[in-house]
């Protein structure tokens, strides 16, 4: 995938970080919207999944772009970029668990 694409991804998961952040701030602290919320499960568990990798995401390209700019071998970025998103998705599975095992659907 080109580099501009990476990046207008990287901007993309900032905006969802935002907006999945509000739901997960309301879920969990505001009294009128939070039963709401988190009465659907589902739909909670959809909104902290797409947080979490959104952040992940995000974060873990955030690491990959200071990595590339250290290393600018060819071979290594291929190497680091591959690491990183295999770091990413063991993550986003462990974190699913998690989150999963949070709400009972384990």
């Amino acid at each position: 995938m080109r580099e501009s694409k990476i990046m207008l991804i990287h901007y993309i998961t900032a905006v969802l970080i935002v907006i999945t952040g509000l739901i997960h701030l309301f879920a969990n602290n505001d009294p009128v919207i939070g039963p709401m919320i988190k009465g659907n499960v589902y739909f909670y568990v959809a909104n902290m999944a797409v947080f979490l990798a959104s952040v992940l995401f995000h974060g873990f390209n955030g690491v990959r772009v200071v990595l590339i700019e250290l290393i600018p071998n060819k071979c290594w970025t291929k190497l680091i970029g591959w690491a990183v998103l295999l770091i990413g998705i063991l993550t986003f599975l462990a974190g699913m668990q998690t989150i999963l095992l949070s709400v009972g659907l384990i």
